[in-house]
């Protein structure tokens, strides 16, 4: 997911393009390191840092291209924006623009960045101009708009549209984050996903422990309106929210 916008980017609208595809000396940089200068958290100050660390380090806000790579390493922002020749003020790529003009890099600066990334996504890949029909059956519920699952019994749900039989709230939450897990398991490393449903791999640590992977567990002991609020958590976190349907069983 790393290569394809940059390259992308770099060669549209772009009347001086560099050559990026089969070039080894560019590569993906990380903005704040990977292993940062200890000057970082004295600059950033210990909550910033925490937060870029864990939040944003592997997001595409912090990512850039560079051919100098291994000379800007884990040097302080503006160490990185000034080097002579190979600093981000002296490159020719897009992506660097941005960087030449700002004196530090914060969450607030990695924000903008990604808003900035955003509006250029959506002027390369334009949505098509068609109106989609949606072929929803009566009953089948968007997540976002139960409010209280509590006394309810699931039917079946629509899942990134495959129908799946689910015969409880708690097999809900299993299937949901075993496979959010397998699709991505950096986002719950590098996100706040793993304090928040009690991601481990020590079933000991929990009371009812469900397991998602070979390796890992998270908490199952949970009533049906905390297992849908730390679903939508997870669908939010990821940015999905509409591939998610519940049909709850009607009752006379």
């Amino acid at each position: 997911m790393a290569h394809f916008y940059p390259l992308d980017r770099e060669k549209t609208h772009n009347n001086e393009p560099v050559q990026i595809e089969g070039n080894d000396n560019i590569t993906v940089e990380h903005i704040f390191p990977q292993t940062p200068d200890p000057k970082w958290k004295m600059e950033l100050g210990e909550g910033q840092f925490n937060e870029i660390s864990t939040k944003y380090l592997h997001t595409i806000a912090n990512l850039t291209l560079s051919g100098n790579n291994g000379q800007l390493g884990n040097k302080m922002f503006k160490e990185k924006r000034d080097l002579p020749g190979k600093g981000y003020k002296d490159s020719r790529l897009f992506l660097n623009k941005y960087l030449s003009t700002i004196d530090k890099w914060s969450t607030e600066e990695i924000d903008q960045r990604f808003n900035l990334i955003a509006e250029r996504f959506k002027q390369i890949w334009k949505y098509p101009n068609i109106k989609l029909e949606l072929d929803r059956k009566e009953g089948e519920l968007n997540i976002f708009d139960v409010d209280d699952p509590t006394r309810t019994v699931i039917d079946y749900i629509i899942f990134f549209d495959e129908k799946v039989e689910i015969s409880s709230h708690r097999e809900l939450y299993n299937k949901i984050v075993s496979f959010m897990f397998e699709s991505q398991p950096d986002t719950f490393f590098n996100t706040d996903l793993t304090s928040k449903i009690k991601l481990t791999n020590d079933e000991d640590d929990l009371r009812e422990p469900i397991k998602i992977s070979d390796t890992y567990y998270i908490e199952g002991h949970l009533s049906a309106r905390e297992i849908f609020k730390r679903i939508k958590y997870i669908l939010e976190t990821f940015r999905i929210y509409d591939d998610l349907y519940i049909k709850f069983k009607d009752f006379e």
